[in-house]
Order: C-alpha cells, then structure tokens, then sequence
C-alpha cells in the first residue's frame, strides 16, 4: 500500500511571491537566488585571492620572451609593431609577403615614372609662356664691327622673329615656323568649318 501511496499525484509548494503592498521594492529573493549570487561572489573572490598570491610570490627577476613582444599604452598591454608584423607574416607567409612588397615597389615605380612623364609634358607646354620676371632677365651678347651698327642693330631682323617675340631669350620662334603654326591653325580650323 505504501506505493500506491507514493503515486498518488502530489500538490508542488511553492515559494511565495513578493506581496502587493511591497511591489514597489522589486522581485523577493528566493534561495536559489540567494545561493547564485553568493557562488558568484566567492568564486570572485577566490579569484582575486588567488592573483594576489601569485602578485605576492613573484619573482623579480622573473622573464618571459613575450615581455620582449609587448609595450604598455595607456594602462594596457599591446604587442609592438615588429611583433604585429612577425605574427602576420607567419600568418600569410613570407612567400606572400615577398610578393606584396614587390607589388607596392612596382607600384612606386609606376607612380614615379607617371610623376616625371607628367612634370616633363606640363614643362615643355611651358616653353612657349613668356618670361617676364626681373630675377631671370638673362642676357644675349651680339658682337657687331662698329658702334654705329650697334645703335641701328635690329633684333628681330638678326634672329629672323617678329617683333613682339624678340625680346624673349629663352624661345624665339622663327617668321617660318609662326607662319607653319599659323597655317595649321587655320587649315584645321577650316576643317571643322565644313
């Protein structure tokens, strides 16, 4: 009979709730509760005891390679650059690290050629502006027999320019080659006319 007792459906107690009047004051605490909240605190606290024996036995003189790997910044420890470095090639692999570093010397090459082609066209575009500063006035030295030659010398007439190109020292283009230009100016022009 006594089994039959124990199979007889039972009514579960269980704990109470926090009454209405003291809602205000949040949820009770049941043991469960009570027993999570006291386990968390002693296993921190075993923590905490156990790293200041640890703090308290040290070794001063005590050494690792990873100290070598590693700065402190700011309160925190971080691996130095060489380190990070190390660490990523081993990752990728020093084949692969060749390849990239030559990629990029490449590509500064490339960038250095395309600087100098690009300085090189924009200075002879450059030749045809005229020079006007005082800094660079530069001289032309023209020896003629006499003086009376001299004061009647004609610039433009011994270069073979116009007049208005003839004070220039660095490009003094000739009456043919103004008129060559002067032509294919308005050959092409013509062109587009039709």
């Amino acid at each position: 009979m006594s089994s039959l007792r124990n199979a007889v459906k039972r009514v579960t107690h269980k704990e109470r709730a926090q009454p209405q009047s003291r809602a205000h004051l949040g949820i009770l605490e049941k043991k469960k509760d009570y027993r999570g909240r006291a386990q968390d605190y002693h296993r921190k606290e075993a923590r905490i005891k156990a790293i200041q024996e640890k703090v308290a036995m040290r070794n001063p003189d005590e050494f690792y390679f990873g100290m070598k790997n590693a700065q402190v910044l700011d309160g925190k420890h971080r691996k130095t650059l060489e380190a990070k470095q190390k660490e990523f090639e081993a990752d990728v692999g020093l084949d692969t690290v060749r390849i990239m570093k030559t990629q990029d010397l490449g590509y500064v090459r490339m960038q250095k050629q395309r600087d100098a082609k690009k300085v090189e066209r924009l200075q002879s575009s450059l030749h045809f502006l005229a020079d006007n500063s005082e800094s660079k006035k530069r001289k032309h030295t023209i020896f003629v027999e006499s003086r009376q030659v001299a004061e009647n010398f004609n610039v433009a007439e011994h270069f073979d320019t116009l007049p208005e190109l003839a004070g220039r020292t660095f490009n003094r283009p000739r009456k043919q080659t103004v008129q060559e230009i002067a032509l294919r100016a308005s050959g092409s022009g013509s062109e587009v006319g039709e």
